[in-house]
């Protein structure tokens, strides 16, 4: 141990020419591997070498002795264990396996992700060491392979050689699989890097399980590090989401994190645990442009064929807010969108699936876009994921180095100011997708003289009459409807559409026209 010292062995001869005595204080370390006297048939000798993280730096330390003497303590800078396993057990491994079959002498590395850019932001613990980021398996025998664990980066202190053996006990052909919860999480990172570099795809998948529900403020800073070096994209999915409602959302970043004691630090955009992991922010940009890119897939693709849904609304009593808004597809009654509106002049925002609350914001994982309204009610933006940048470094400072991206508009809804109330409302829809302009416009209702009221034709799908009622058209062509939205019961409304209107484009229009409106009547 660092700072120990070796005394003398009680009883020893001391001479004074050569090192003859010192022989059990210090033994010799021969040429070749030591194997015992009788090697076990179909065995082989793993050893496993590793690199103390202190070994990288160039100074000792010089101190004196109770007696008044100058010495220098012993420091380990390496250490190496060795265990005799049968050779069908270290086969369960593929990787091993091609190190069975690898020449005497050949040595097969596997890289450990990202730790070449971990170190770039490195200090006196973490230098940029650039190729030691590897784990290494050399044959030195017929019967003996020698493991090197990385030399630099946060597989250096996560990687042990005790989880080997646990990855490989773990891998037994057909036993029931182990209960990952009862590990601690922080034996569970050692146990999935060492599943991912020895390609025990079972193991590896059993604690990415464990590790996805255990990702909290407290291990977000070991979990991202693990995902970062073995380039797994659902714990840094987890991870990033996680450090997006730390830093973005509400308490906000906790104070240990900057500026008072902790294990968790985040300095100039890195995000470490003590001394065993430093992780850029920035290693999470490719996360944020695969959830763009799959939202944009789902919910911003329109269909040729018409979507039959109906929105459900939830209110507080005597309609006031919050407001709650489902819309649930009309033959399965599942729950496609959410949205959420907290007072008639703030936004409303859009949820995929059931996600939607009032303790849900818009750092979440399921938030899809937004719909903005003005004062009076007349004009509504819709937005997607993206944030507004410039507001949210005014509200969290702490969030700057961390990848989020730009908000960017989908469409924009308009409703002709009306304060008497004596005409149909008039609906504008306008969008640019795909290099193409969009333009509708609902369809003026015809005063019926029976009815004595304006009226549309809703093909049985409307129940109710309301000046919330319409269609929209393109170019007053009543042959193809577009969307029709019409209220069926007191809080249930009809909403059928088809391309070019994607589902967040027709949700974003079913919230615009059960918005408050001050200039409509």
């Amino acid at each position: 141990q660092h700072g120990a010292m070796l005394p003398a062995v009680a009883g020893e001869k001391e001479t004074d020419d050569g090192d003859e005595g010192c022989v059990l204080a210090f033994p010799r370390l021969g040429e070749g591997p030591r194997l015992p006297m009788e090697v076990p048939e179909d065995s082989v000798l793993l050893r496993v070498h590793q690199r103390s993280p202190k070994a990288n730096r160039a100074h000792f330390e010089v101190r004196s002795s109770p007696e008044g003497h100058t010495e220098i303590p012993m420091s380990v800078s390496a250490t190496t264990v060795g265990s005799w396993l049968p050779k069908a057990v270290v086969m369960r491994s593929p990787w091993l396996a091609r190190c069975l079959g690898a020449a005497e002498g050949e040595t097969l590395t596997r890289s450990v992700e990202g730790s070449d850019l971990e170190s770039e932001a490195g200090d006196e613990d973490h230098p940029a060491t650039g190729s030691s980021a590897v784990v290494t398996c050399c044959r030195m025998s017929e019967a003996v392979f020698e493991i090197g664990l990385p030399g630099s980066g946060s597989g250096q202190v996560l990687l042990t050689p005790k989880g080997i053996l646990q990855c490989l006990d773990l891998s037994v052909p057909g036993a029931v699989p182990a209960d990952a919860s009862l590990v601690p999480s922080s034996q569970l990172f050692t146990m999935f890097i060492w599943a991912v570099v020895l390609e025990l795809q079972a193991v590896a998948d059993l604690c990415r399980d464990a590790l996805l529900q255990a990702v909290d403020r407290t291990t977000v800073a070991l979990a991202l590090a693990t995902g970062w070096i073995t380039s797994d994209a659902d714990l840094l999915r987890k991870c990033y989401w996680c450090l997006r409602q730390t830093l973005c959302g509400v308490p906000g970043v906790p104070s240990s994190w900057l500026d008072t004691p902790g294990p968790i630090k985040l300095t100039r955009g890195v995000l470490s645990h003590k001394t065993a992991c430093r992780t850029p922010l920035r290693v999470l940009a490719g996360v944020v442009d695969e959830d763009m890119s799959a939202k944009r897939e789902r919910w911003q693709t329109p269909t040729d064929c018409y979507t039959l849904c109906r929105i459900h609304r939830q209110r507080q009593e005597c309609g006031a807010y919050p407001h709650r808004y489902e819309l649930r597809l009309d033959h399965s009654d599942e729950v496609l969108l959410t949205a959420f509106r907290e007072d008639e002049q703030s936004m409303c925002r859009i949820f995929e699936g059931a996600a939607a609350g009032p303790e849900i914001s818009e750092h979440d994982e399921a938030f899809l876009g937004s719909v903005v309204p003005n004062f009076w009610g007349t004009a509504f933006s819709v937005y997607d994921s993206g944030c507004d940048k410039e507001a949210l470094l005014r509200l969290a400072p702490a969030s700057a180095d961390l990848p989020v991206r730009q908000r960017t508009p989908l469409c924009k809804i308009g409703y002709e100011t009306n304060l008497l109330g004596d005409c149909p409302r008039k609906v504008t829809f306008d969008m640019d997708r795909g290099g193409q302009r969009y333009h509708m416009e609902n369809v003026a209702p015809r005063w019926d003289k029976k009815l004595n009221s304006y009226a549309l034709p809703f093909f049985g799908r409307v129940k109710k009459a309301s000046a919330k009622n319409f269609q929209l058209v393109v170019d007053d062509n009543f042959n193809t409807i577009y969307l029709m939205f019409g209220k069926i019961s007191k809080d249930v409304f009809c909403l059928d559409f088809r391309g070019p209107l994607a589902p967040i484009d027709a949700m974003a229009i079913a919230i615009a026209a059960l918005a408050k409106k001050r200039a409509v009547s």
